[in-house]
């Protein structure tokens, strides 16, 4: 936390200074990196999440929202800010002109504000509208992370909660709740929660959580969308492809791509820890038709097995954050953020044969999230998306389309004793092993 909380003081004094104080630099040398991928610079701060518009990126911190100019896609630019106050908006959305940041409840319902943010001057965001959300005093709230929910600006969903909150913004100065509904996705007797929400070409919703993923469709009553299909049983919390949560999603025709997050298990004693990598998954949506969405692949780092001689979850005490997250898919590859375990280019275009075909990992660096960008005519550009870092910008070789499988290294140096690690950490009273500390009177190196 104080590390976090020392990177914000930096990233508050960045936008002070002004956009000038914080243009590319160059960076550290990674700790790896496959041979095809090539750090070109960085960007410091610290990020969560990151969305795009024209030539424009919209960084999530929790600073709140810095503008990067991508024009030049190699070489962003920081050309403006808006200081919120808040926690964490991992994820951030917009539509037209709109920009969504949510923070997370404080307990039960209570706590969650969402903030609408105009972006009509791309360089300039402002802030139009700040919603309360949740309020009744009971439950989880949702208030984690808010998406479009239809293609027009209209509504929003907001998940993070035991129940999905639907948000009118008709008129994006005056938001309002139209109250919640139980996605499928949340049904876990395990972890009941929904975590987030795509929408799709077709206009299908993907909600994705505890209890796995489920398609929907829109109705006249915002409250009541038609469920399409689910996951079932074998996306379910607890099951092989859900230990914690499905994370996020994107379709890719008759694919749904989906990342597993599995960076806490609280069955264990005591709970948190790496113990837990989650996955890359793609899930079959051709006899959606049905109600049916089947598992196709999987595939999860080197550090698999590496404990349990090739165990399917191997419990790799690394560090506590080691899981997968958010990604993004262009032309069959997918860049995925892996925490402390980087970025890893995945080709997916066999499904059911999930190659990785580069790696970045980053020394210090906790990436949350990797983005192909949209301005680069040639698709090789990458940026991700740091909580300790900020913006790092990558290149791989023509898109990673023409790479070769590769194995990313995994040096002794960088395991702790799998018994002090998980013996020395409590969590934070507040956020819980999200951001854990150091247990009184534990001596670490």
């Amino acid at each position: 936390m104080k590390r976090l909380a020392s990177l914000l003081a930096m990233v508050l004094a960045l936008v002070a200074a002004g956009p000038a104080a914080a243009q590319m630099l160059p960076a550290d040398p990674p700790l790896a990196a496959s041979s095809n991928v090539h750090l070109l610079g960085h960007i410091p701060g610290t990020a969560a999440g990151m969305t795009f518009r024209d030539h424009y990126a919209y960084v999530s911190g929790w600073g709140g929202i810095t503008v990067l100019d991508i024009a030049k896609a190699d070489s962003p630019k920081l050309v403006g800010a808006l200081p919120l106050p808040h926690f964490e908006n991992e994820d951030v959305d917009l539509c037209g002109n709109t920009l969504i940041v949510v923070n997370d409840r404080a307990e039960q319902d209570l706590g969650a504000v969402l903030y609408v943010v105009s972006i009509a001057n791309r360089a300039t965001p402002t802030l139009s509208a700040v919603l309360p959300l949740g309020l009744t005093g009971s439950g989880r709230g949702a208030g984690h992370i808010a998406n479009f929910s239809k293609a027009d600006c209209s509504q929003l969903w907001v998940d993070g909660g035991e129940l999905v909150e639907v948000v009118d913004l008709t008129i994006p100065g005056a938001p309002r709740s139209l109250g919640k509904f139980e996605s499928a996705a949340s049904l876990s007797d395990d972890f009941k929660v929904t975590h987030d929400t795509e929408l799709d070409s077709t206009g299908t919703l993907w909600s994705v959580g505890g209890g796995g993923a489920a398609g929907y469709r829109q109705t006249a009553d915002p409250l009541r969308p038609k469920l399409l299909g689910t996951t079932g049983t074998a996306g379910r919390n607890p099951s092989p492809y859900n230990d914690f949560i499905l994370h996020n999603s994107q379709r890719r025709g008759k694919t749904l791509l989906i990342t597993e997050e599995d960076y806490i298990d609280t069955s264990e004693t005591p709970p948190g820890g790496c113990r837990g990598q989650g996955k890359f998954e793609t899930w079959d949506l051709s006899r959606l038709s049905t109600g049916r969405i089947t598992p196709l692949g999987t595939w999860e780092t080197e550090l698999n097995g590496m404990f349990t001689s090739g165990a399917v979850d191997s419990k790799a005490p690394v560090t506590v954050n080691c899981s997968s997250h958010w990604f993004d898919s262009k032309d069959g590859i997918a860049t995925v953020g892996w925490y402390e375990q980087g970025v890893r280019f995945l080709n997916h275009t066999s499904p059911k044969d999930i190659s990785q075909v580069g790696y970045y990992i980053p020394a210090a660096g906790s990436t949350w999230a990797s983005y192909w960008s949209p301005t680069d005519p040639k698709g090789e550009i990458v940026y991700t998306a740091d909580a300790y870092r900020g913006v790092d910008v990558l290149r791989i070789d023509n898109g990673g389309k023409l790479g070769k499988k590769v194995r990313a290294p995994v040096p002794s140096g960088w395991f702790d004793s799998p018994t002090t690690d998980a013996a020395s950490f409590s969590p934070h009273p507040s956020f819980g092993y999200v951001c854990p500390v150091l247990k009184a009177g534990v001596d670490r190196p």
